[in-house]
């Protein structure tokens, strides 16, 4: 409802902000063109209806905005935002002299204040207040602009009109303040003539002496304003203090340190004010699914979704345990992994009604297996284990998370994953070894973690196939997946087996090696005949994926340099090498 009446007092605004501006663009034309467009453009908003919808919508969206000063738990933004905010908070401080003559003064003193009157003084009487006229009205345009950006790009249809919205944006601002010089020129060429002045005041019952009044009010308005300003920084202030007297809690937040946090905050908060770069199109307000998380640890402590959220979640078909960080407020130490890159845009927050609906597809599959799982099963206890099963999938997702996988099946103790929905087969494909290669980097640093709990450290087989696929939403209608089915599916599941057979951790077939256009020469290359298909199938066998980071002709993740930009020739390649190394995969 906040949101709702947020958008929709704006939007009042706006128009206002709009009709004055085509007014004042019309100075261009005539003097006498301003005042009938005067008539139009503005005088509705002076009748009764008008003047309720106008400061209804002024009280709600200044209300709304303080508020949501108060209830943010950080002020770290992103530039548009902040921009937003500060432009928010200056214009009632900067525009309530124009407010108090155009408004006020009209109902107490009983003057006629029309557009020569405005011109006049602004232009004649207090020309200071003119050239700062000018700079409010480009304030005020500017936060209307960001807000509205901001509310419409989550339509789909926003990027077709972008261009044309930009464009209006710049013009109209440049027309108005055209006619605003253009007429402020013409009455400064009529108060040349004494008689026209003493006409205007006389016809409009003004007095000098009233801008005693205007001022005077103006002062006590800003003293005002700013006083609930330092309120609601107080305010903030205290509830600091007083959270800094309670417990804290730990944020595992995938490829970062742990974050310390005071229960209160939304996760989206606490990520941003530690500087932790998250997705979140629509700025934190639930209208959007571009900051949602998995969550996994403490996910039972969690508040159960709001309405708002679970609105957004099904819109988006979002299996369990998927949530919003801008939502979720965690009051015991969370585990969550993202599930978008930090630089998502809206489009990746709408489903794409294509691969809902199913459709064949170029893709590339990766299957990836835990080796000896049964034997981990069988020493432990089952807390232990699943423990055990929870990071090691936690660091899979990571490394799809970072080459823009996407998590298509779990099978107890392995995964599918799907290349190239959004990038296309050839970019997909190389995605799919840098995926590997990530996958192998993290489990060996996660054996490292876990040298206590399994003693001859995780191993992993994966599988890489690429090929024409059935790509779309599938599985029970309560928790649906996009996933992929088809012939091509099979033999990367195949490939991964053959993992198994060969003693290896890697199988690529030669398909996606040339698809990808990545030269695996120097790794044996084998012709195998994979169960459930009738054509022999080439692949290459790595025993070492580490190979990947010093043979220069495999371009995946770019040379491994000495740090001066020159590759490295025989080094030692193996797991801690390559934590050491410089990368140029950017």
């Amino acid at each position: 409802m906040v949101n709702r009446l947020r958008i929709a007092s704006g939007l009042v605004l706006f128009v206002f902000l709009i009709g004055h501006l085509l007014n004042l663009s019309l100075g261009l034309v005539s003097f006498q063109a301003l005042g009938v467009g005067q008539e139009y453009l503005m005088k509705p908003w002076r009748s009764l209806p008008g003047t309720v919808i106008f400061w209804t919508a002024i009280v709600t969206h200044a209300g709304i905005g303080l508020r949501a000063l108060f209830v943010r738990r950080t002020l770290r933004l992103r530039r548009a935002e902040m921009a937003q905010l500060l432009l928010g908070l200056a214009i009632p401080f900067l525009l309530a002299s124009h407010f108090i003559a155009m408004r006020l003064l009209p109902e107490l003193r009983g003057i006629d204040v029309n557009f020569e009157l405005g011109f006049a003084a602004y232009w004649i009487f207090f020309p200071v207040l003119g050239v700062w006229q000018a700079v409010v009205l480009l304030v005020a345009w500017t936060h209307g602009c960001i807000g509205m950006h901001m509310w419409l790009r989550l339509k789909p249809w926003y990027g077709r009109l972008a261009p044309t919205a930009y464009a209006a944006a710049v013009a109209l601002p440049t027309l108005a303040l055209a006619g605003y010089v253009a007429t402020g020129i013409q009455t400064l060429a009529l108060a040349g003539d004494e008689a026209w002045i003493g006409q205007l005041m006389a016809t409009t019952g003004y007095q000098v002496e009233m801008s005693d009044f205007v001022f005077s009010m103006e002062d006590r308005f800003q003293i005002a304003f700013v006083s609930v300003i330092a309120a609601i920084v107080l305010a903030r202030y205290l509830r600091a203090r007083v959270a800094a007297r309670q417990g804290t809690a730990k944020i595992l937040y995938r490829g970062h340190d742990a974050i310390d946090f005071k229960p209160g905050s939304t996760l989206l908060e606490m990520l941003w004010a530690n500087s932790v770069p998250h997705a979140a199109v629509c700025g934190g307000r639930g209208r959007c699914s571009t900051c949602r998380v998995r969550v996994g640890r403490g996910a039972d402590w969690l508040d159960p979704p709001t309405e708002l959220e679970k609105s957004v979640l099904q819109r988006i078909m979002a299996p369990s345990g998927v949530r919003l960080a801008c939502q979720i407020r965690p009051r015991v130490d969370l585990e969550v992994t993202p599930l978008l890159p930090p630089k998502a845009t809206a489009a990746d927050g709408i489903p794409n009604s294509e691969q809902l609906r199913g459709q064949e597809r170029d893709v590339a599959i990766v299957f990836v297996d835990l080796r000896g799982s049964t034997k981990l099963s069988e020493a432990r206890l089952p807390y232990d284990f699943v423990f055990i099963l929870n990071q090691f999938f936690a660091e899979i997702a990571a490394a799809l998370a970072e080459t823009d996988g996407h998590y298509a099946q779990f099978n107890g103790d392995g995964l599918m994953a799907i290349y190239g929905l959004e990038t296309g087969l050839a970019e997909g494909c190389g995605a799919t070894i840098r995926g590997a290669v990530s996958m192998f980097r993290r489990i060996d640093a996660l054996s490292g973690h876990l040298q206590g709990e399994v003693r001859d450290g995780l191993r992993i087989g994966v599988g890489i196939h690429s090929g024409v696929a059935i790509v779309g939403t599938m599985g029970p209608p309560d928790h649906p997946i996009l996933s992929a089915i088809g012939d091509n599916v099979n033999i990367a599941a195949r490939l991964e087996s053959q993992t198994k057979t060969a003693g290896v951790p890697l199988v690529v077939s030669a398909a996606t090696a040339h698809h990808a256009g990545i030269d695996l020469s120097a790794f044996p290359k084998d012709r195998v005949t994979v169960r459930g298909h009738m054509e022999p199938l080439d692949i290459h066998v790595i025993a070492e994926p580490y190979q990947f980071f010093r043979a220069r002709q495999v371009s995946i993740v770019g040379d491994v340099g000495d740090g001066a930009g020159q590759p490295v020739e025989g080094r030692d390649m193996g797991p801690d090498a390559c934590r050491q190394q410089p990368r140029h995969d950017r």
